[in-house]
């Protein structure tokens, strides 16, 4: 994995509150991170208003991280997201967390989304139209399933 790879990043600071005891950012902060990739991609890819955050209609199936390097407070993340593959009704997205002053990667990951109707509360269909805008954007074939 590779930033090449990605078309789409999103720079993050650390916050004093991401931090642990041990004075580096607490593991589960990088979830967060991921969590902050993923919304801003889907956000600019779709042009959702930033105040709705159920426009698509995903949950989160699956989560891995990997850590690669301490971050600190002060320090500017940015993080790396793309759709690595997707289907019907679900997709995955995998993530590269990089420093902006030095370049080290910090923590690479995926998840695995579905798409989810809230009201039904049951999974649904990634409409058609998100479906080809995320195949053209990311130049790969929707996978039939």
């Amino acid at each position: 994995m590779k930033k090449e790879d990605f078309k789409f990043s999103v720079d993050v600071p650390v916050r004093f509150s991401d931090m642990d005891a041990l004075g580096h950012v607490n593991n589960a902060a990088y979830i967060s991170y991921f969590e902050e990739g993923r919304v801003h991609y889907l956000h600019n890819l779709f042009d959702f208003p930033k105040d709705d955050a159920s426009a698509l209609g995903i949950i989160v199936l699956d989560m891995h991280c990997n850590y690669r390097s301490p971050a600190y407070y002060g320090e500017v993340l940015r993080v790396h997201t793309r759709v690595t593959w997707l289907k019907n009704k679900s997709l995955e997205m995998t993530y590269l967390i990089t420093d902006v002053a030095d370049g080290r990667r910090v923590a690479e990951g995926s998840s695995v989304l579905v798409a989810y109707d809230y009201s039904a509360r049951k999974t649904t269909e990634i409409p058609a139209e998100f479906r080809e805008m995320i195949s053209s954007f990311e130049g790969i074939p929707p996978i039939e399933g």
